[in-house]
């Protein structure tokens, strides 16, 4: 039989021994570690959403350590990822993930945890990390700052990254009141925001293509990430379902007809 090593590593690295126990209110019962070793932070997710709840406070718990339920009680968000391109593609489908199993507010580490990122791929992360539900910019001890004012001298052609980035961050901003609506409507309803393409149109065949670039955020928009270098630098071919698809990033680029195959600039989503 081959050995479950979901990690790819030791599951015992960082971790105390998988045969060691929980002891329970049950008289003689005990829990293994293998069998609840993600539970710990959900419990203390679980505790700090009830002090809140018992404090007339609102909860906001962002929380990486994750076992079946943590939706309920805070959110989440991805974990240590890399300064890389396939990284940032890796996190559209990882939020997805997260609000399919219950986990609306989920998002990465916009430019990459570990090592160091550049201009143009954290100007591109702030593009696709504008679609999350949760953003953040956060890096590793010991890499190279990734602020935004650190890129103040790299353009891309004549467009400074830095007017690419406060771009993202704005429209991010003016979603704001849509996502919150969206995701109330999700934590009353059920359902999922961040979602592929099929949950809205399962018939159509076409919305079961790569899910980079077949995102919905709600039934209202669609959202089409350039994840891979290469797509960075040319024109992309996305598909655009049946409806009047208006683009969000840039207001002079206009509308599309679908269900349509239309190709886009490197610079639009």
């Amino acid at each position: 039989m081959i050995p479950l090593t979901p990690t790819g590593r030791n599951l015992e690295t960082k971790s105390m021994p998988l045969d060691a126990y929980h002891k329970t209110d049950f008289e003689d019962d005990e829990v293994h570690e293998i069998d609840a070793h993600s539970l710990f932070g959900t419990m203390q997710t679980k505790a700090s959403h009830e002090w809140f709840e018992a404090n007339n406070m609102r909860t906001m718990i962002i929380e990486r350590s994750s076992f079946a339920g943590l939706g309920k009680f805070g959110s989440r968000w991805l974990g240590d990822n890399f300064s890389q391109y396939n990284y940032m593609g890796f996190s559209v489908t990882g939020v997805m993930m997260h609000n399919i199993i219950g986990i609306q507010l989920a998002g990465a580490d916009i430019c990459g945890f570990i090592g160091d990122t550049n201009a143009e791929l954290c100007a591109r992360w702030y593009q696709v990390g504008a679609f999350y539900p949760f953003s953040r910019n956060h890096n590793n001890l010991n890499q190279l700052p990734q602020e935004p004012y650190m890129f103040d001298n790299y353009t891309e052609g004549v467009v400074p990254y830095t007017d690419m980035i406060r771009n993202a961050m704005q429209i991010k901003l003016a979603l704001v009141p849509y996502y919150y609506t969206q995701m109330s409507m999700a934590s009353k309803d059920g359902g999922a925001f961040y979602r592929p393409l099929f949950f809205d149109f399962p018939l159509d065949p076409l919305a079961y293509e790569n899910q980079t670039h077949n995102v919905m955020l709600g039934p209202g928009l669609k959202a089409s990430f350039q994840s891979t270098e290469n797509e960075t630098k040319k024109e992309t071919d996305y598909y655009f379902p049946d409806g009047v698809w208006c683009s969000v990033m840039n207001k002079f680029y206009g509308c599309v007809t679908g269900p349509k195959v239309h190709t886009m600039p490197s610079d639009i989503f």
